[in-house]
């Protein structure tokens, strides 16, 4: 359709096929819509929360919970404390160890620099 003045509105379905604008309109309109009043949503969200609070309190269902194994528990929790191999532990141990003496070697320069620029500015 042409507008008088020679500019055409502005359609977002246009360069789509009819069957495309069609579909579109018609998702459209299947989508409900659903009004809140600002007054209902405070009552709302309380529901909600009251309703949640007695879900978790149930805990999971009965089915679940007795499906549970808990036979291999401990046996699991010990594996993981072995993930990390005992080599791997004193090679960490080992270099904490050397960061910290090595902090105390870069400390110890830090004050003898100090000390040297002290000695400079009296020299000079």
């Amino acid at each position: 359709q042409d507008v008088p003045g020679g500019e055409a509105p502005a359609d977002p379905a246009r360069g789509r096929s009819h069957s495309q604008r069609d579909e579109l309109q018609s998702s459209k309109s299947a989508v409900p819509t659903l009004s809140i009043q600002a007054d209902d949503v405070l009552k709302i969200l309380k529901e909600f929360l009251r309703d949640f609070q007695k879900l978790r309190d149930e805990g999971p269902p009965k089915e679940i919970q007795d499906v549970r194994d808990y036979s291999k528990d401990g046996e699991y929790w010990e594996s993981l404390t072995r993930i990390i191999p005992e080599r791997t532990l004193k090679l960490w141990d080992a270099l904490g160890s050397a960061l910290m003496e090595y902090h105390k070697v870069l400390t110890r320069r830090s004050e003898l620099f100090s000390e040297a620029i002290t000695l400079q500015r009296q020299n000079s």
